[in-house]
């Protein structure tokens, strides 16, 4: 996948997977964000009325810390139907 180099720029109302990116002193306006728990490069980048959406093993990690207590209540996105619950063999 090729990768995108984002240096400062502000960028608006963009859909983007965070892993075919870098942002380098950067801001993200009213964006749509998404996350599949690759590796992901950000620098003095900051977010403002962006929507995240977590998929894949980034959805999985956030199902399992919400189940841990460890995300705030309200800040969890919503698990998989079989994440919640389901016994780990």
């Amino acid at each position: 996948m090729p990768i995108s180099v984002h240096e400062n720029q502000t960028i608006k109302h963009a859909d983007m997977r965070l892993e075919e990116h870098v942002f380098v002193n950067c801001k993200l306006v009213n964006c749509r964000l998404f996350f599949d728990g690759g590796t992901f490069h950000l620098v003095n980048t900051s977010f403002e009325n962006c929507q995240w959406n977590f998929r894949g093993t980034a959805q999985m990690t956030c199902a399992l810390l919400a189940m841990l207590g460890l995300l705030k209540p309200g800040f969890a996105p919503t698990a998989p139907p079989m994440a919640a619950g389901t016994p780990v063999n």
